[in-house]
């Protein structure tokens, strides 16, 4: 298991969780499971390989949209719509400016992504229906690290929001 969204209440029957997996090593990409409140039991309802190395997922309660970085060499993030019978892509996959994106975040009309490999941070605009378009920006971190395995690689691998009172 790589990354995991939710949990997501499923009318009084538990919870929904969704995992991401690398399909490029085999697995089912974004898997969707039942949690049995009682004993926590996964049972599996679907999965969905249309994204790439979904390796980190975050969920929108207030739009129930899944988003999801595909850590692949060129860097996108997908956005699905949750429905009883699944997720449904809102469109094609979106570039994040950067390769190796491994985390991803919500924050107010924006997403948020920490790219590994390019050692950058994207920020991309969410539509009213959920949906994403081209990074608005990208910020390659230049900081000097203090030891030298660290200053090997530009690598953040987080991304944080704080509100502001001029958002985001």
């Amino acid at each position: 298991m790589q990354g995991a969204a939710g949990p997501e209440r499923s009318g009084g029957r538990g919870f929904r969780v969704r995992i991401g997996s690398f399909t490029s090593g085999g697995g089912p990409g974004i898997t969707t499971a039942a949690v049995d409140p009682r004993t926590g039991a996964l049972t599996l309802l679907s999965a969905t390989d249309e994204l790439a190395d979904p390796s980190y997922l975050a969920f929108d309660q207030g739009t129930g949209v899944l988003y999801a970085v595909s850590e692949t060499e060129w860097g996108t993030v997908g956005a699905f719509r949750t429905t009883p019978g699944g997720l449904h892509a809102l469109g094609p996959a979106v570039p994040v400016g950067g390769s190796g994106p491994t985390h991803v975040s919500v924050a107010g009309r924006r997403l948020l992504t920490a790219n590994y490999t390019s050692g950058s941070v994207s920020s991309l605009p969410i539509a009213a229906d959920g949906s994403l378009s081209g990074p608005a920006r990208v910020l390659v971190h230049r900081a000097a690290a203090p030891t030298r395995a660290a200053r090997s690689g530009r690598t953040p691998t987080r991304s944080c929001r704080t509100p502001a009172a001029a958002g985001c």
